[in-house]
């Protein structure tokens, strides 16, 4: 059985995604398709703006077999921590055979080489990265420096690039080629027997926030789908907006997505703008200094600001400096919302980060892959929250309770934005939608 793996935000999925599904079935010769996906919340420190059972049904229309949830505590982490906890996931299915994952380069041998070294960390690699990181660099910026210096000093050895150092930097400089790394350098750490496989990306950039005209054969990004739906109020899918979206999305997920907007609002940070200002007011600054990815020096940032607080983005882009990306900073932010703590990371690294397989949907076709799944898990499978007391240890519920409650803060927000919880003829259809986690049923598709 050849099962490919592909860990994505679908936020929202747009045609590029539906192209690596394709692209997968077609040229990998998959027989099931397995994604794990962020839940509510994104890796770029935001609420997705979907719910995530909504999005894994994108996916299942659009050709995916199975569709697993990444905890909250990883699908809002680092790169690194979201790279490494996607891979564990695979691993612990024990039938996942490759994955699928798309960058701006296409040299896999090339992003191979550079993900072996931060994979082993030589010693004068480390040494550059410490210094640079003193001198203040974001740490993409030191870690691109630190390489950049590797690479350089290697010149006419083995561990020499065949590229130059204005070719390195710019693909160090690429979203999605340092996601590409980060898959490899964790598949090298574990020594894992699952196979990578490179699609190079094409289309739009990843930050660009508009669709081009002739969107069909440009894939549109994911930033400018959201883009066009909040700009001016377009997220109430007007025909306007629908014509533009019809170019960038497939008509299975641009359905989903319009019904989905019948019924409820699209969230983004600031939509949480309340609850972290109460919060950030409530906190002291050895309790913000304890939120994942925080530091008492950035708590004290954070209370020094508090007096100019208006909005999660607004206070975000003060907190900016050029120590530390917005990126990391949207995160920490999100993290103090969901009570994500670096003693959450710790119990999460002490469990190999993924001690459960939680189902959000699949198809009826997949029953082998499912029965695969059963047989040879290495974790439980979960399918509805209610038996996860029953099946995990104390440690493993800590980790599942924040996912359980990042979910029901995700519904609250949603169902207050709306001003109801559901439409007036949904009352009368007696089609209540779910009130919180342990309500919510995964989907499944023909």
């Amino acid at each position: 059985m050849n099962v490919i793996g592909i860990i994505a935000e679908y936020n929202p999925f747009h045609n590029g995604h539906a192209y690596q599904i394709a692209h997968v079935r077609k040229n990998l010769h998959a027989d099931y398709i397995v994604v794990a996906t962020s839940g509510d919340y994104v890796q770029r420190g935001e609420p997705a703006l979907l719910d995530k059972y909504t999005r894994a049904r994108m996916a299942l229309s659009s050709g995916a077999d199975v569709v697993l949830e990444l905890p909250v505590l990883w699908s809002t982490a680092s790169a690194e921590l979201f790279a490494d906890a996607g891979i564990s996931l695979f691993e612990k299915t024990g039938c996942v055979n490759g994955i699928c994952f798309g960058a701006e380069s296409g040299d896999l041998a090339l992003l191979r080489r550079i993900a072996d070294v931060l994979a082993d960390e030589p010693a004068d690699l480390k040494a550059s990265l410490k210094h640079n990181l003193k001198s203040g660099s974001t740490f993409p910026k030191a870690r691109e420096a630190a390489l950049l210096s590797y690479f350089a000093g290697s010149a006419g050895q083995d561990g020499a690039l065949p590229v130059s150092t204005e070719t390195l930097s710019s693909l160090l400089a690429s979203p999605n080629n340092i996601l590409a790394l980060e898959y490899l350098k964790a598949l090298r750490r574990r020594a894992s027997s699952i196979t990578p496989y490179l699609l190079k990306r094409e289309g739009a950039a990843y930050h660009e926030t508009s669709i081009r005209s002739g969107a069909s054969e440009v894939p549109a990004s994911a930033s400018a789908i959201r883009h066009t739906l909040f700009a001016g109020d377009a997220g109430a899918c007007g025909n306007s907006a629908a014509g533009i979206l019809r170019h960038a999305m497939p008509q299975e997920a641009l359905a989903i997505l319009q019904d989905y907007r019948a019924d409820f609002p699209l969230l983004c940070a600031d939509d949480f703008s309340s609850i972290l200002g109460y919060l950030l007011l409530s906190s002291s600054a050895t309790q913000l200094a304890r939120t994942a990815d925080s530091s008492p020096e950035f708590a004290n940032r954070m209370q020094n600001q508090l007096p100019y607080y208006t909005s999660f983005s607004s206070f975000a882009s003060r907190l900016k400096s050029k120590e530390m990306t917005l990126t990391r900073i949207n995160r920490i932010l999100l993290h103090s919302i969901l009570g994500i703590t670096s003693s959450d990371y710790a119990c999460g690294n002490a469990l190999d980060k993924i001690p459960y397989l939680r189902i959000l949907g699949f198809r009826e076709s997949a029953a082998p892959l499912l029965a695969a799944l059963k047989a040879s898990a290495a974790v439980p499978l979960i399918t509805r929250p209610s038996q996860a007391p029953k099946l995990l240890s104390p440690d493993a519920m800590q980790v599942f309770e924040r996912d359980v409650f990042a979910g029901n803060l995700y519904l609250q927000m949603r169902n207050q934005k709306g001003g109801t919880p559901l439409r007036a003829a949904r009352m009368q259809e007696h089609d209540v939608p779910p009130a919180s986690e342990y309500q919510r049923q995964i989907v499944i598709l023909p």
